[in-house]
């Protein structure tokens, strides 16, 4: 595989978003273009939410100049079993519907049927889970009802889960970054070419995004920005389960490399149940806030969560090319990690000689 093309890929994807980024931020600073309204609690400061803008033209200016270059070192089908057009109008969905939000604000149940159909879309695209697995045992066919069913779900659940962490300075694009690196690693090693290159982009758009989004924030992703790029994580995520040569852990590998956004989601879901807050309504209780409410800084506390998610990505990473007897060790290691991580949160309160209980907070 050339490693040159792809680095290639990288550093000019990142070049690209770095520049549109920039031009960005300074075009809305000099010509006071921010949103009308911005969800995040915790800023006081005045920061545009329009980093989708520069992600989705930073990805698609990319895209085209690597179609250029590698058409002219390396022979690719690009096309392949994946409809293109329907792929493309998938994503403008899901950046129509993220811009929108931004822009005028929509109802949860609404945006959460636009991703609903962007999902749909994908589907008759060509990017589907047909196979269901059973850790350590092994994987199996499903039909195209259930197919259809758990795409939509997964596709759904992995966007807003990367839109729920977003929600401080550089944390959603921290743990996007390792995510595509992890699976472009099991891409690259399963000798997936195509796949690579295009994870290659994300990554270098996101890494070049990075330093005006890291704390103190000059631009925000938006939800234009967190739903795409978590909508399009759901995506090579499939990819890379379709055309892996082992499917024995079907879903499992991508599920831990994406396991903080997951879990901070699962968590979500059941502490709103739990008070009987409607599950989409936003509120402070994430794990990002738990950490500011304890005086942690907005920087310690995105490079805390980062870092549990590359040492999630890594296990997600070796979890492919391990015996059983050291996946077991990697799973309770995550499990660990979770219950600390709830514990010192204030999830989970253990008193002696009573059940553990979570916290309504």
């Amino acid at each position: 595989m050339n490693v040159m093309v792809i680095a290639e890929t990288f550093v000019i994807s990142g070049l690209i978003s770095f520049i549109l980024t920039l031009t960005l931020t300074k075009l809305v600073f000099k010509n006071n273009l921010f949103n009308k309204f911005n969800s995040r609690i915790y800023k006081v400061k005045e920061t545009p939410r329009l980093g989708g803008i520069s992600i989705f033209f930073s990805l698609f200016i990319s895209l085209v100049l690597v179609r250029i270059l590698v058409a002219s070192h390396i022979s690719i089908d690009f096309g392949g079993d994946i409809n293109i057009s329907l792929l493309l109008i998938a994503f403008l969905i899901i950046f129509s519907l993220g811009l929108y939000d931004d822009f005028i604000g929509t109802r949860a149940w609404k945006k959460f049927m636009g991703q609903v159909a962007a999902a749909s879309v994908l589907y008759f695209a060509g990017f589907q889970i047909a196979e269901l697995s059973i850790p350590f045992i092994g994987s199996k066919g499903i039909n195209d009802f259930l197919s259809f069913l758990l795409t939509i779900l997964w596709v759904c659940f992995i966007t807003n889960a990367i839109n729920i962490v977003d929600g401080i300075d550089g944390l959603a694009t921290g743990i996007a970054f390792f995510a595509a690196l992890s699976m472009g690693v099991l891409a690259f090693l399963s000798s997936q070419l195509l796949l690579v290159l295009i994870i290659a982009v994300l990554a270098g758009v996101i890494i070049g995004f990075y330093p005006f989004n890291f704390p103190r924030a000059k631009i925000y992703l938006g939800d234009s920005g967190s739903l795409m790029i978590g909508f399009i994580l759901a995506c090579l995520s499939m990819a890379a389960i379709q055309r892996k040569a082992s499917l024995a852990i079907v879903l499992l590998i991508p599920i831990i490399i994406l396991f903080l956004p997951i879990f901070e989601t699962v968590i979500t879901i059941i502490r709103r149940i739990y008070k009987g807050q409607n599950i989409f309504q936003g509120d402070t209780g994430h794990f990002h806030y738990r950490f500011l409410q304890k005086e942690f800084s907005e920087t310690k506390t995105t490079m805390i969560l980062t870092s549990i998610s590359f040492l999630f990505s890594i296990c997600g990473v070796l979890f492919e090319y391990v015996n059983t007897e050291i996946r077991i060790l990697l799973l309770i290691i995550i499990f660990l990690v979770c219950f600390f991580l709830l514990k010192f949160l204030g999830y989970i309160r253990i008193k002696i000689g009573s059940r553990n209980s979570l916290d309504k907070g």
